[in-house]
This record gives structure tokens, C-alpha cells and sequence, in this order.
């Protein structure tokens, strides 16, 4: 049997996202499943549903079906551990250069970061404060492209302790109601 530390999960992704979801790497219970999210404690799914992000609530093994709504997912880092405190310094760097060269080639209209430290890792911003929501510039621009919408959600992960459920699954409206004033929410009939 293939230990959960060798069994990797894909990335969903296709150009013009509206939103690509990142967290900060596949922990066993996802890893083992082979789905982002697997673990029933993690509220990602929920929160995409209960947000106003997906007409219903997705099971991890739908994960691809997310391509539908215009969103795709992925890890900062790929390799899965128990826990993100197993990854190493080397892990962040090699995964926040591939991540930015992903972005700069999809393009996505927003990225929202499934916790703070994927977030820090992504952008560089590792010691000065972050607060939740839609962050204040763009990033990851090129000379051709001005860049993605950062918003940040507190981890979905059943071992976040730092904020409550409620205040979790609330970003995920946040998120969708951001997306409604921009136009681009793949529920609404009058989406650009």
C-alpha cells in the first residue's frame, strides 16, 4: 500500500478562473481519499454552500465539478503531511515560485488563500499583520496582466482553533458577496 506522503493531489485550474482556491498543502485524510478537503472536521465544502458559492454542497470526490463554477484548487505546497507544521522552509520557497508562475498563466480574477499562512508563504508577507477579506492591491501582475484579487479566509481546517466555526464559514459569503458587486458570481444569471 502507497503511504499517504507519496500520493499527491491534482490541481484544478484553467485560464480566467474566477476564483482559484489555495490552501497550504494536502494533510493524510485528503491525501489518503486522493481529494482536496476529504476530511470531514474541514469546512470547505460546507462553507462553499452554506457562502452562496455552489447551488448545493459538494462531496470532496466532486472536487473537478468546481471547473463548472469557474473555480479551480490547488496547494501551495504539494506535498502532504500530517500537519502543515511539517513542512520545511525549502517546501515554501520551491511551492510560492510555482504557485506565482501558475497564476501568472491562468490568470485568475481572485485568488482566496484557505488560511493566513498560505497567504504569508504565497506573497512574502510573513511577519507584517494580515487581516481576513479582500486584500488592499492585486498581485502576481506581469507587464501584461495587472494581477489577481487577493481575499484571505481563516483556515477551514477542524484543527483551527484561532477562530470560531461560524466566523469560518463566514468569509465564504464575504467572498460571494464580493464577487456580486465585481459581476463575476457564477450563480447570478447576469454575470460578464
Amino acid at each position: 500500500m502507497v503511504h499517504f506522503t507519496e500520493k499527491w493531489l491534482p490541481t484544478y485550474i484553467r485560464r480566467d478562473l474566477t476564483v482559484l482556491f489555495c490552501g497550504i498543502n494536502p494533510g493524510r485524510v485528503s491525501a489518503t481519499a486522493g481529494f482536496h478537503y476529504a476530511n470531514p472536521a474541514n469546512l470547505f465544502w460546507r462553507g462553499l454552500y452554506e457562502g452562496g458559492l455552489t447551488p448545493r454542497q459538494l462531496k470532496p470526490e466532486e472536487t473537478a465539478r468546481l471547473l463548472e463554477y469557474g473555480y479551480g484548487i490547488t496547494d501551495l505546497v504539494s506535498r502532504p503531511t500530517r500537519s502543515s507544521g511539517d513542512l520545511r522552509e525549502a517546501d515554501f520557497s520551491t511551492g510560492a515560485e510555482q504557485f506565482r508562475q501558475m497564476v501568472q498563466t491562468y490568470r485568475p480574477r481572485v485568488i482566496c488563500f484557505n488560511g493566513i499562512t498560505a497567504f504569508r508563504h504565497a506573497t512574502g508577507r510573513k511577519k507584517e499583520p494580515v487581516s481576513l477579506g479582500l486584500q488592499p492591491q492585486l498581485a502576481f501582475g506581469t507587464g501584461e496582466w495587472a494581477g489577481s484579487h487577493l481575499f484571505v479566509i481563516p483556515s477551514t481546517s477542524g484543527a483551527n482553533a484561532s477562530y470560531t466555526r461560524e466566523e469560518r464559514l463566514a468569509m465564504f459569503g464575504e467572498l460571494s458577496r464580493f464577487l456580486r458587486e465585481k459581476g463575476w458570481h457564477p450563480l447570478d444569471p447576469k454575470r460578464e
